[in-house]
């Protein structure tokens, strides 16, 4: 599959409540790319808008994107442990834990992922293909986000 068709199977999603147990994000144990959405209507199960997307993650470790979201729900709560997270808190929340804030806003999720094995002796020439595939897709949907929007998410400006 190439990037081009990466990019238009992610952008086909559509947004699912981001929760804690991440059962309804089907390959979520695997590494990927992950959009967020944070809005105080309910989007869960509309068509991902670009404009709606608030940030744009990936995750190549063991764990794969369910891990990186749970830190990224750790990061709302206390400020640590995932970048964006950190940023968020800081900035909208104005350090106070997320279920203190009372915003009336949610996050949704929409997931890409690749089977994959990253641990370091077992890992294959195609896993680590695949660890730069998702690299890789992470910044070409910012890409694509910027030059169709002309802007990259709120989120993942620095």
């Amino acid at each position: 599959m190439t990037v081009v068709q990466q990019i238009q199977q992610l952008l086909s999603q559509k947004w699912a409540p981001l929760e804690r147990n991440l059962t309804s994000l089907e390959g979520a144990r695997c590494i990927g790319v992950y959009l967020l959405a944070y809005s105080n209507e309910d989007m869960a199960g509309r068509k991902i808008n670009l404009e709606d997307i608030f940030y744009v993650g990936m995750s190549n470790a063991r764990g794969g994107v369910k891990s990186r979201l749970g830190q990224f729900l750790d990061g709302i709560e206390t400020g640590k442990s995932h970048s964006g997270a950190m940023r968020f808190f800081k900035t909208y929340l104005e350090e106070r834990p997320f279920s203190r804030a009372k915003t009336g806003k949610r996050f949704f999720v929409a997931i890409t992922t690749f089977p994959c094995v990253v641990e370091k002796s077992k890992r294959t020439a195609k896993d680590l293909r695949k660890m730069g595939d998702v690299a890789r897709l992470e910044y070409y949907v910012i890409a694509y986000i910027k030059e169709a929007l002309g802007r990259e998410p709120e989120l993942n400006k620095k």
